[in-house]
């Protein structure tokens, strides 16, 4: 019995050890190594895949009027003269090398905690915004070359909600960075209502790269504060 005990207090104090400290601590109280917790782990900050939108396929290209709209790099086996005509046009087409896009950070930038680890942690590219919105930023990633971006990004964004109406974009704010890159932040219009039980998801299309994202607002708390 006492075997037991022993085995179930420490139990207790390994859970106590691989939760951070930043949970039991007031902001004010957090220190540099706190802040980039947040900022590198918590439930507001994620490491995201990129995935690519489908190629189009020519009978697409072609109702499209564009020949070169969403044409991909195929793999060589069309090309090597193994197959007969039909076969290598139908390789060419359906033929895709496995691709990684590289991941990106998305941070929901509204949460009190991540803007106040932005400031401990002095990070230099915390984008700026303005306004009583939720805002979520997708940080470095190549931004597609358009006269009218931060409109046609908006265009191509979506906040979910379970079993409520799917949010738009109220505005758009890109900052660039010196390496090309561009740093994006959505603002959703914070009158929408999210409930803490269930999910939302987050979607982006930035010209042919796509993010998508779970949220829990559940787990989105601090001392029992919810921070969206």
């Amino acid at each position: 019995m006492l075997g037991l005990c022993l085995c179930a207090f420490n139990a207790f104090l390994q859970v106590g050890q691989d939760s951070p400290l930043w949970k039991s601590k007031p902001i004010p109280q957090w220190d540099v190594q706190d802040a980039k917790q947040v900022l590198e782990d918590s439930p507001w900050v994620k490491n995201v895949k990129l995935d690519k939108v489908r190629d189009l396929s020519k009978f697409e290209r072609r109702d499209g009027g564009n020949w070169e709209a969403g044409i991909g790099p195929t793999v060589d086996f069309g090309e090597t003269g193994l197959f007969g005509p039909f076969y290598q046009t139908l390789a060419r087409e359906r033929s895709r090398p496995v691709r990684d896009y590289g991941s990106v950070v998305v941070r929901w930038e509204s949460a009190s905690p991540v803007r106040a680890a932005e400031l401990k942690a002095r990070d230099q590219n915390a984008p700026m915004w303005m306004g009583d919105y939720y805002a979520i930023g997708v940080y470095d990633i190549p931004p597609p070359f358009r006269w009218n971006l931060a409109n046609e990004l908006k265009g191509v964004a979506l906040l979910r909600r379970e079993k409520k109406k799917d949010l738009k974009p109220a505005h758009v704010v890109l900052s660039f960075h010196e390496d090309g890159l561009v740093t994006i932040v959505y603002l959703f219009p914070h009158s929408a209502r999210i409930d803490r039980k269930g999910h939302v998801l987050f979607e982006a299309q930035i010209g042919r790269l796509f993010v998508s994202q779970y949220f829990f607002p559940e787990e989105m708390e601090l001392q029992g504060k919810p921070e969206l």
